[in-house]
């Protein structure tokens, strides 16, 4: 199955049920949210990994659902992060919320909720509901802004839940995808819980290596993360009145989220091959070596993983 021609032609399908005007903006979408720098990019060009938009599709290789309970969970799961990133933006100031943004993030959630129903037969329980869910991710990005806004200082435990709660939505689908197959508590635990490893592996890297971009845009998680961390220790005279960027570079909070993916990863590849999810766990495995390179490397050379960023995505736009 290739996940991504798979969640273009649902979404394709999703847009042609608008109507116009509204399909033409929705096919748009990618770069009305400042995720795509051409118009009508497919959402397989906006996100370079399948677990992105298509995880249930990935984690259901030994749970033998027909193929149409399968693409109904990805429908769901892929309409529920693209609502979310457009609701992030939104609160984030970073797009305005015009009628037609949110008239297509409604109908997305309508669409979602839809095809969770028909996975499930009726009413999702709990752990298959994305009204909790989206409740989550509300305050989270609330609660993110508030923050980051003020630049307190934060330790790491909070940074990882509010990360994880304000991508509670990425998980919904999967869960209810492993419950329609039968699995037990224990496995849709583990379903979650390979989720949750591969969005904060993820996470981590991006504040890694999006950082100073982030501070541009109103506030940082890895600044917040070098005050708290120095709150917690003796306080570092020697970066007294030092610019932000040295802070940061001689903090290691940098070196410390580069660990914290690799950690992420690790257990995300272990526990999709005990999930019988060899693709996935190839994947996994694939970002953590690549995470611990980085990682080594950043060790020798404080920065070195922002500038890599950095030299990679000029390379993509210049050798294009």
């Amino acid at each position: 199955m290739n996940v991504s021609d798979l969640v273009d032609d649902l979404y394709e399908a999703f847009v042609d049920g608008l109507g116009d005007p509204l399909a033409a903006y929705a096919r748009d979408l990618p770069r009305a949210l400042g995720l795509a720098p051409r118009a009508n990019c497919p959402w397989s060009d906006v996100f370079s990994h399948d677990v992105t938009l298509g995880a249930p599709a990935l984690l259901s290789e030994r749970m033998k659902l027909p193929p149409e309970v399968v693409r109904d969970a990805v429908l769901a799961h892929a309409l529920a992060v693209i609502d979310a990133f457009g609701t992030d933006r939104v609160e984030d100031l970073q797009v305005p919320g015009s009628p037609e943004l949110l008239a297509v993030l409604g109908r997305a959630r309508r669409q979602r909720d839809r095809a969770i129903r028909r996975i499930l037969g009726g009413p999702p329980p709990p752990d298959c509901d994305f009204a909790h869910a989206d409740a989550l991710t509300t305050k989270a990005l609330r609660k993110e802004r508030e923050v980051l806004l003020a630049s307190v200082p934060v330790d790491l435990d909070t940074y990882e839940r509010q990360s994880l709660e304000k991508q509670s939505a990425g998980i919904v689908a999967s869960v209810a995808l492993a419950r329609v197959a039968g699995w037990d508590q224990r496995l849709r635990r583990a379903v979650r819980a390979t989720l949750e490893s591969v969005a904060l592996g993820l996470q981590a890297y991006d504040d890694v290596v999006d950082w100073e971009d982030d501070l541009s845009r109103g506030g940082s998680w890895t600044v917040c993360l070098m005050k708290g961390r120095r709150a917690a220790e003796t306080a570092d005279r020697q970066t007294e009145g030092a610019r932000l960027r040295a802070q940061v570079l001689r903090s290691g909070v940098l070196l410390g989220l580069l660990d914290r993916a690799v950690h992420h990863m690790s257990a995300a590849r272990r526990r999709a091959s005990a999930l019988g999810a060899e693709s996935l766990a190839a994947w996994a495995a694939s970002r953590r070596e690549r995470f611990e390179t980085l990682r080594n490397a950043e060790s020798a050379s404080a920065g070195y993983a922002v500038r890599a960023h950095a030299l990679s995505a000029w390379a993509g736009e210049v050798l294009a």
